[in-house]
């Protein structure tokens, strides 16, 4: 493959320079990003001089990962996700999140996956994805103190960013809500311990549908427009709603909270992006859209393709 392939490929390793920039691991993740991204050969020698001085990998694993890093110059070498993601893993010690990353990535290449389509990868990890939720997770540690009970995620999509979350605060649960029902299964790779525990519940849901009482959450059975709800059930009792989705959906999902909600929320400006339907101008229109009682913080950040705009506060 060459090089240009290969970064268009694989871009998504510029959202994990973001996550180890965030956890002080940048330097070590560099020497790998820079053989493979960079096609720097000192960078590739320093990378195998290492796979072979682990002992507890196995020669065969070895094999594929040198056949990884060197695949320009080796014809028959396939290059797929799930290797490179396994060279990560293991060049990385075995950080939490990789590992996690590693099953979610596995996920298609198994029986259970056969009838799903991989996503793009360059979307789910892009650096601005990532960055746009470290940014999240800093400024929301500056507001909280103590524990953040449970959260709900408003079009959690895959949902990586629960894996901060539950890295950084105090949580009790963590509700990923979405329309797709296809991104259920995948996203319980990211989070096993927490699966099991039934602290990541991820469910298919719109979210606009729900109806609220106070802080309870209660979801019809029967979701499609224009039919009988049928009977409701109960979430347990949300402490803090994050929406980092709202340019995919109208602004029914805010009208519906109740006010006094503890609100997290994430927007842009990239009007030209034809799966966006609810983008806003500026901070301004943001706080329009979405109108709160106490602002905690509000703030900008570049992405280079667009701008992401940020509110915490209370509705």
């Amino acid at each position: 493959m060459k090089l240009s392939d290969f970064q268009n490929e694989y871009h998504w390793m510029n959202g994990l320079s973001e996550y180890f920039k965030f956890t002080g691991q940048e330097e070590r993740w560099e020497h790998i990003h820079k053989a493979l991204y960079h096609d720097n050969w000192y960078r590739k020698r320093d990378v195998i001089v290492e796979l072979l001085t682990m002992v507890d990998a196995e020669e065969r694993h070895v094999r594929a990962w040198m056949n990884a890093l060197l695949h320009e110059k080796l014809e028959d070498v396939e290059l797929k996700p799930q290797l490179l993601a396994t060279l990560f893993r293991k060049y990385m010690k075995e950080d939490e999140f990789l590992v996690n990353i590693c099953k979610f990535v596995n996920y298609w290449s198994g029986e259970d996956g056969e009838a799903a389509k991989m996503p793009d990868m360059n979307d789910f990890l892009s650096r601005g994805q990532v960055k746009s939720k470290l940014w999240m997770v800093t400024e929301l540690a500056k507001i909280v103190e103590g524990p953040l009970g449970n959260v709900a995620f408003y079009g959690g999509w895959y949902n990586f960013m629960a894996h901060f979350l539950f890295d950084q605060f105090e949580v009790d649960k963590v509700y990923s809500l979405d329309v797709d029902s296809n991104v259920v299964d995948p996203s319980k790779r990211l989070y096993p311990k927490q699966v099991k525990a039934e602290r990541f519940l991820p469910k298919t849901i719109n979210v606009s549908k729900i109806k609220w009482n106070d802080k309870v959450a209660t979801v019809p059975t029967n979701q499609t427009d224009g039919e009988d709800p049928g009977e409701y059930w109960e979430l347990d009792t949300i402490n803090m709603i994050v929406n980092t989705s709202c340019e995919h959906m109208n602004n029914e999902w805010s009208n519906n909270l109740p006010s006094g909600t503890f609100v997290v929320l994430q927007t842009n400006d990239y009007f030209s992006n034809p799966q966006h339907s609810n983008c806003v101008k500026d901070l301004e229109e943001a706080k329009s859209k979405y109108p709160m009682q106490s602002i905690m913080y509000e703030g900008k950040l570049d992405t280079d393709l667009y701008n992401r705009f940020m509110l915490i506060g209370i509705k």
